[in-house]
């Protein structure tokens, strides 16, 4: 009897901490969601919850299950955000499915960001400095004295009247692929860039598809439940503990 007793509160306790390590995790996707929902572009992380069922060998020779909780992997979300007018030349968002290109020190990675600029080679450059590429995957150089910077309605930039560069846009052929490399940058299995059918609009940009409201809740939510896991394992060590003191006692 008692080493079953041992076994039924081992088992919860295990249930419980397992729980936790889940929840902990879900925590920190969730509070780094609510930090990024005002970043431009930011594709919120989900977390996947999965049920391990475990088999646990028993003093008299039964198989009872504990069900423990693990998460894999996360997952992006690639929902697409707002719209937000900032009237900036060089903010650009896309209306449709695709990625603008970036070029980095460590490859082309892919972003839904479009909050440009130019640095000082006249080059189109992300918030890090990274150059945007054109359709073609080659930088965009931009001269600031040649007039304002417009986009006509194929996406292509033009200064004066002229056509200086066709802004990139690209597909990816399975999104679930994207590996999220730091906040707001994605990096493909396969560098190919493929053009995407979609409109790009000037003075605008995407914002976030974190909804405050409902990530703020998921907060809540997941500490209520990290709480309520802690005070089963709390519990159950309690019982354990009273359990074996009063079995030593009657023996």
């Amino acid at each position: 009897m008692r080493q079953s007793m041992e076994v039924s509160m081992e088992n919860a306790i295990t249930a419980g901490l397992s729980r936790q390590i889940v929840l902990a995790r879900a925590l920190d996707v969730a509070a780094n969601n609510i930090a990024n929902q005002t970043t431009a572009g930011f594709k919120a992380e989900r977390v996947n919850f999965r049920e391990y069922v475990s088999l646990i060998e028993t003093p008299r020779g039964g198989d009872p299950t504990v069900s423990l909780v693990y998460d894999p992997d996360s997952y992006t979300d690639f929902s697409a955000g707002g719209l937000e007018t900032t009237y900036a030349p060089f903010d650009f968002a896309i209306d449709g499915d695709g990625f603008f290109a970036v070029q980095t020190d460590t490859g082309i990675r892919y972003t839904r960001d479009g909050h440009f600029g130019l640095n000082d080679f006249g080059e189109l450059v992300n918030r890090d400095g990274a150059q945007i590429l054109d359709e073609s995957g080659s930088a965009i150089l931009i001269d600031p004295e040649e007039g304002p910077i417009l986009l006509s309605r194929e996406g292509e930039l033009q200064q004066s009247g002229r056509p200086v560069a066709k802004l990139g846009v690209f597909q990816v052929e399975d999104i679930r692929s994207l590996r999220k490399i730091g906040t707001n940058l994605f990096a493909a299995e396969i560098e190919e860039l493929t053009p995407a059918n979609a409109v790009i609009r000037q003075g605008f940009i995407e914002i976030s598809n974190v909804a405050p409201v409902t990530a703020m809740t998921e907060m809540i939510e997941i500490l209520r439940a990290y709480e309520s896991a802690a005070k089963v394992i709390e519990t159950s060590s309690d019982l354990a503990r009273n359990a074996v003191r009063t079995l030593t006692q009657q023996s």
